[in-house]
């Protein structure tokens, strides 16, 4: 029978259209509102999209979300108008899916910089644009689809989880060795990366390199070393792994902004 190889008619994932659009520069789109799940996939160029007043600028191999019944606004970027693909998605483990892909109103993007979907994306609008209907071929491809998409970005979580990891390895190391002498080599060699790696993770999560957070703790504990007044500007650096004074207050004037001396000098002006 007919329906039996129509993906529609499936209760626990069904399909209800798809497509395929290289779209003009000029392109205004005028959406209407769905009772399923509507995917776009960007095969190459730019565009803007807009969902619940959040603005995304989305290029070669995003993934964007539309809810049901929702109204966005998305457009090509003049430039460099995008092409996509859209997949409309209901049934009942729409909403397990959506769960396991973090995917919703308010995260409606995927980014897929391998293009690893892609081909999912360009089997089911082939095999519609060549037999006029989504069938159980294409049925399984969106079940690849999915599938892979959660394996990817499963992944992604754990290659993140470990990269957390190290970071955290690292700050450790500098807060419980800056009174001595440790190098940048010397944090990446416990935490097991090379230097460049370590430094790399620290810009993206710290926003500074390695060399700059150990610089930052040692300054920190430097200043509150001062402020208690008990010890000289000499023993402060000493205590915070710089054996010659000099390069001590030089790092010290960069990061304050004031030398040593002074910096205790206005902080006793303070407490007057």
């Amino acid at each position: 029978m007919a329906f039996e190889n129509d993906a529609a008619t499936f209760i626990e994932l069904s399909l209800h259209e798809c497509g395929r659009e290289a779209c003009l520069p000029d392109k205004a789109f005028h959406y209407t509102p769905k009772e399923y799940h509507l995917f776009h996939y960007v095969v190459r160029g730019k565009g803007t999209f807009i969902l619940g007043g959040r603005t995304y600028y989305l290029h070669r191999g995003d993934m964007f979300y539309i809810p049901p019944r929702e109204v966005p606004t998305y457009h090509p970027d003049p430039s460099d108008p995008w092409t996509y693909e859209w997949l409309g998605v209901g049934g009942s483990r729409c909403g397990s899916i959506l769960d396991f892909l973090g995917i919703d109103a308010e995260h409606p993007v995927v980014h897929d910089d391998s293009l690893l979907l892609k081909g999912y994306f360009d089997a089911i609008a082939n095999e519609y644009l060549a037999h006029g209907r989504l069938n159980l071929y294409c049925l399984g491809q969106a079940y690849c689809l999915f599938g892979r998409a959660i394996q990817r970005l499963k992944a992604d979580k754990e290659e993140l989880d470990e990269k957390e990891a190290h970071l955290v390895a690292a700050k450790e190391y500098v807060n419980n060795n800056y009174q001595f002498a440790i190098t940048v080599n010397d944090v990446a060699k416990n935490v097991g990366v090379t230097s460049n790696y370590l430094s790399s993770l620290f810009k993206r999560f710290e926003g500074i390199s390695t060399k700059g957070y150990l610089t930052k703790v040692r300054m920190e504990k430097a200043a509150t070393i001062l402020r208690s007044g008990a010890y000289k500007v000499k023993d402060a650096g000493l205590m915070t792994g710089y054996k010659n004074q000099l390069h001590f207050s030089g790092e010290f004037r960069k990061y304050y902004g004031v030398c040593p001396s002074e910096f205790i000098r206005k902080e006793n002006e303070n407490e007057d």
